[in-house]
C-alpha cells in the first residue's frame, strides 16, 4: 500500500490541505499518516542531559504537554472532517513527533517508507512559516519523494487534470513516465507545458518536443508550448485556462521554482494561487 505523510500545525490552512490528503489517499488506495512535530530541545547523548539548562527542561515538558492536548483535539477535528467528506474509509494513523522539523520529517519518511508528503501553505504564521521559507529548499533536498503543497485559497474539487512544467530535457523522462503511468492507473489527464519568451524559441521547441516525445516513448502525450515574455505569468495563465488541479514542478531545472521561493514571489504565489503544487526534487 502507498503511504502519505500529512503535516499539520492545527491551523485552518492545514485542515483545508487535509481534504486533499484524504482525497489523494482514497484515489491511490494509500495509508494516511498524520503527524504533528513539536520542536523539543534534545541531546544526542543521554549522559549529557545533566548539562541541559533547567529552564530548557521545563520548557520541553510544558510545551510537550500543551501540544499533546492540542494534538488530541486536532485528531477529533480531523476525524470529523473525514466524516463530513465521506472519507472514513481511508486508513489513518496519528503520530505525535518530537525533534528538529527537517530532521524529524526526513527520518519519518525513511523509517515508514512514505511515498508523498502533503502540507498546507500560506503567507500566514502556519507550518509553511517553518518550511516554505529558507528551509523549504532544504527539506525538498533532504527527501527523495514529491511534496504536495496546498495553498490557502485552493479548494479541493477533484483530481482530473495534472499539468507538469517541463524544459524538454532528457533528465525529465523518468518523472514524466511515472506520471503517465499514474494517469492511466488513477484516471486523470496529464498535460505538459513548456513556456518560452519568443516565437523563435517556440519554433525551436517544436522540434525539440518531437524528439523528447520519441525518447519518452509516448507520442500521444499532450505537450503545449506557450509564448510569454513573463514565464511565470505564462505558466499561471496556462494552468487556469486548462483547469489544472495539480501543477507539478521539477525544481532542479526550472528557474520558476527557484524564484518562487524568494520572499516576494513566494508570498504572491502561495497567497493567491488556487492550484496545488506537486514538487519533485530532481536531484534524486
Amino acid at each position: 500500500m502507498e503511504k502519505i505523510l500529512f503535516l499539520t500545525d492545527f491551523s485552518e490552512v492545514a485542515e483545508n490541505a487535509f481534504i486533499y490528503a484524504l482525497s489523494l489517499a482514497e484515489k491511490i488506495n494509500a495509508e494516511l499518516h498524520i503527524a504533528h512535530i513539536v520542536p523539543i530541545i534534545e541531546v544526542a547523548d543521554p549522559d549529557e542531559l545533566v548539562n541541559v539548562h533547567p529552564f530548557a527542561q521545563d520548557y520541553n515538558e510544558t510545551l510537550e504537554d500543551d501540544e499533546w492536548e492540542k494534538f488530541k483535539n486536532e485528531a477529533r477535528k480531523l476525524e470529523k472532517i473525514a466524516q463530513d467528506n465521506n472519507k472514513l474509509n481511508v486508513p489513518v494513523e496519528f503520530h505525535f513527533q518530537k525533534g528538529v522539523l527537517l530532521d524529524t520529517v526526513s527520518d519519518y519518511i525513511y523509517e515508514n517508507i512514505i511515498n508523498v508528503v502533503v502540507m498546507g501553505t500560506s503567507g500566514a504564521n502556519t507550518i509553511d512559516k517553518k518550511l516554505f521559507g529558507s528551509n523549504t529548499a532544504k527539506l525538498i533536498s533532504h527527501i527523495n519523494i514529491p511534496l504536495l503543497a496546498i495553498p490557502e485559497k485552493a479548494k479541493f474539487v477533484a483530481i482530473n487534470t495534472v499539468t507538469i512544467a517541463v524544459m524538454l530535457k532528457s533528465n525529465e523522462h523518468s518523472i514524466v513516465q511515472q506520471l503517465l503511468e499514474n494517469a492511466q492507473k488513477y484516471n486523470f489527464r496529464l498535460n505538459c507545458v513548456h513556456v518560452v519568451e519568443t516565437d523563435s524559441e517556440a519554433s525551436i521547441s517544436e522540434h525539440k518536443k518531437k524528439m523528447w516525445l520519441e525518447d519518452i516513448g509516448n507520442n500521444t502525450l499532450n505537450v503545449d508550448i506557450v509564448v510569454n515574455t513573463d514565464v511565470e505569468k505564462g505558466l499561471e495563465n496556462y494552468i487556469q485556462d486548462n483547469k489544472t488541479d495539480i501543477l507539478c514542478i521539477m525544481h532542479r531545472n526550472l528557474s520558476y521554482f527557484q524564484r518562487m521561493f524568494k520572499l516576494n514571489y513566494s508570498n504572491r504565489l502561495l497567497q493567491n494561487s488556487k492550484t496545488a503544487l506537486l514538487i519533485y526534487n530532481h536531484n534524486n
